[in-house]
């Protein structure tokens, strides 16, 4: 079969390696369709830490089951989503049901070798079969809703509440559509770009600001009638908005770090932590329970995936699809890699 192997930052060769077959309790799954996140571009670019080259990316991927292994329930043909988080199950952590916090956990396309190939074997419980009326390509996306989903549960939206969301990229949207099915009221969608505060509007926002020439803080609370925001989402992963992230917040609100940034945070003061009395959530990814609640609000419509996909290629164009990626990353939401 054909992989595309990253061998080193900005490296990318099409390699031949050898079909691989499924042992017992796991399936030898044909990848449909492959979507790049930030998180693959951050590898791609040598910029996230602890990776170890060579190493195949891809970790939100859908595909047809093509070859099972002895005691596997689920059936030749069937379509899947990929929970990428391969878990010990032993741990502590596992054991509580948290196996998104496994003490030895990979992730697929990072300390694994992940789906930027013709096939994958994963043991079954990996597999999430995907309803008829989702096609495979958009599907790829149910990963990175199960983590808004698994995200939204920890801090719990009320009919109600108003939250802002600072960055409409795919998972900036997808926590603006499901906050609105969650009934919060205002929404505010924050973002530089023109395009995705329209696409914000189609997720139901009910404001959207440019952060470029408005003060934002101003902006909420005004739409707050003077209160703050219950609840501020932060996608962007961009340190320098957490003090004005706290500000917007009305006292007991709730600030969700939900990107990922390996930068320290400047002139950090903890004062509005207390003076506020205001929480800090974290969320890391998702356990396997958050699957089947976003493939559900997918296959009743609740969600719409198909304008999140902004370009695909073909696996053999993969230095062409990261290179493209990282030349102006503000285009876009996720590319797809199709074998």
């Amino acid at each position: 079969m054909r992989t595309a192997v990253l061998q080193a930052p900005r490296r990318f060769e099409v390699a031949e390696r050898p079909t691989p077959r499924p042992g017992r309790g796991a399936a030898l799954v044909r990848v449909a369709a492959t979507a790049v996140c930030h998180t693959d571009l951050s590898i791609y670019t040598g910029q996230h830490p602890g990776v170890r080259y060579p190493v195949v990316l891809g970790h939100e991927a859908t595909g047809v089951v093509e070859a099972v292994g002895p005691d596997v329930r689920i059936p030749v043909g069937a379509r899947v989503v990929i929970n990428p988080i391969i878990a010990c199950g032993a741990c502590d952590c596992c054991l509580r049901g948290d196996e998104n916090l496994c003490r030895r956990a990979g992730l697929l396309g990072r300390e694994l070798d992940g789906s930027l190939a013709e096939q994958v074997v994963l043991a079954e419980r990996y597999l999430h079969p995907l309803p008829p009326e989702i096609g495979l390509e958009a599907a790829t996306l149910i990963e990175t809703l199960a983590t808004v989903h698994h995200a939204q549960r920890r801090v719990r939206i009320d009919p109600g509440d108003s939250v802002v969301v600072l960055g409409q990229g795919a998972t900036g949207l997808l926590h603006t559509r499901v906050a609105k099915l969650a009934g919060a009221s205002p929404i505010v969608a924050v973002s530089r770009s023109a395009w995705k505060r329209d696409l914000a509007r189609r997720m139901r926002a009910d404001a959207t600001v440019d952060p470029s020439g408005r003060d934002v803080v101003a902006e909420v609370l005004a739409l707050t009638a003077g209160h703050g925001a219950d609840l501020v989402i932060d996608t962007t992963g961009d340190p320098r908005l957490v003090g004005s992230a706290m500000e917007m917040l009305r006292p007991g609100g709730v600030l969700l770090l939900y990107a990922i940034s390996h930068e320290p945070v400047q002139d950090f003061t903890t004062f509005p932590m207390y003076v506020k009395e205001l929480t800090l959530v974290g969320s890391r990814a998702l356990v396997p329970a958050d699957f089947e609640p976003a493939v559900r609000l997918v296959a009743t419509g609740a969600v719409e995936l198909d304008g999140l996909i902004t370009g695909s290629y073909p696996l053999h164009r993969a230095a062409a699809a990261f290179g493209d990626y990282e030349r102006d990353p503000d285009r876009v939401l996720r590319i797809l890699i199709v074998p």
